[in-house]
């Protein structure tokens, strides 16, 4: 089996973009969110049903890359786009592509000052016993 045409399909799907851009913004909701339930008290079972959901999303965002491309008409099916239908979709210039990642990683690098500077909970002092 040679591998080549199958990652070349994998790229002109844009497989591996929406892959990355999910695992990024996957991983970004992850942070925030065990933060935030975190200082909410929040039950631990709720951060680790939180994570089942990223997992199984990011298998259907994968397979809906795969069967699907985005048209100026919305999605249609692969088999059924031409090649010039999907060229014509816009896309980001390099300047709107870098503010978005400048801006994400400005938020992740928030959380994670909030995470560190915050006061931690301390426990209650035991209770002597008074004779």
């Amino acid at each position: 089996m040679n591998s080549k045409p199958f990652f070349g399909e994998l790229k002109r799907r844009n497989v591996y973009k929406v892959a990355a851009a999910y695992a990024v913004i996957a991983w970004l909701l992850f942070e925030a969110s065990s933060v935030w339930l975190h200082a909410l008290e929040a039950p631990t079972g709720v951060i680790k049903v939180l994570a089942v959901f990223l997992v199984l999303g990011f298998a259907l965002a994968v397979y809906i890359s795969w069967s699907f491309e985005a048209t100026p008409e919305g999605l249609k099916r692969t088999g059924r786009v031409s090649p010039q239908e999907i060229q014509a979709l816009p896309s980001w210039s390099t300047r709107k592509f870098m503010a978005f990642i400048v801006i994400t990683a400005l938020l992740a690098s928030s959380l994670l000052v909030f995470d560190l500077v915050r006061t931690k909970p301390t426990s209650p002092p035991a209770a002597t016993a008074q004779p």
